[in-house]
């Protein structure tokens, strides 16, 4: 069924090779079975490339030096065949097998550009995942906050992506870029605790800096402001 997926999952990944294969694993555990999965790697020197290969995920290298953010998640998209794009960070775990079919439910209102979920984190990695699924966030769901939204789990309708792709100036927060110019089209974002993922940066030593925070602040201003979109 690849080769006509329904929904194509894209990963970007610098070495991820601590957690990369229990995503893929939990990607191939899904009860979507319609789907293909790309990564897009930034010259990883670890095992990430073997563990992707060894899952049969497509493999899209690219430049360090041309990576951004956006940059990545184009260059995927734009090799994708499904109708939908699952966006999932390379060290974030769907929360039950459900995830996809949780996460395309959403879709049925037309109006609806991206779907989100909860990011489920903890400064020492995956605990939750033992103490149980059900923390106190994921109880809460709210519709249309762009700010609310993350790119540890976003699944997104790719025709709307090629009339506005991801922004690949932007050092961060292309995410909320695309989200904020949906909204000022009349697009609906969805925050479904169901299509919520496990996440923890700590863990395999992406811990964001102070001068990444403050570059991630003047980012979040620049987007607020931008085309004086409408914003929630």
């Amino acid at each position: 069924m690849k080769n006509n997926p329904k929904i194509s999952v894209v990963i970007r990944t610098k070495n991820e090779g601590v957690l990369i294969g229990k995503v893929l694993k939990s990607l191939h555990n899904q009860t979507h079975k319609n789907m293909e999965i790309i990564v897009v790697d930034s010259e990883s020197t670890d095992k990430t490339l073997q563990i992707a290969k060894k899952y049969k995920a497509k493999v899209i290298k690219v430049k360090t030096k041309d990576y951004t953010p956006g940059y990545g998640l184009n260059v995927g998209i734009n090799s994708t065949k499904g109708e939908y794009v699952a966006i999932i960070c390379g060290h974030s775990l769907p929360i039950s097998d459900e995830w996809l079919f949780d996460g395309l439910l959403n879709f049925k209102d037309k109006k609806v550009a991206t779907v989100t979920g909860w990011v489920n984190a903890n400064p020492i990695g995956y605990i939750n995942r033992i103490l149980g699924r059900f923390p106190l966030q994921l109880f809460f769901q709210t519709n249309n906050k762009a700010r609310k939204l993350n790119k540890m789990s976003m699944l997104i309708r790719k025709n709307l992506w090629k009339k506005y792709p991801f922004n690949e100036k932007l050092k961060s927060c292309e995410d909320r870029d695309w989200c904020f110019e949906m909204i000022s089209k009349g697009y609906k974002i969805v925050k479904d605790k169901k299509f919520s993922v496990f996440h923890s940066s700590f863990f395999v030593g992406k811990t964001p800096s102070l001068f990444k925070w403050v570059e991630w602040i003047k980012v979040e201003r620049e987007i607020n402001n931008k085309k004086k979109r409408l914003l929630n």
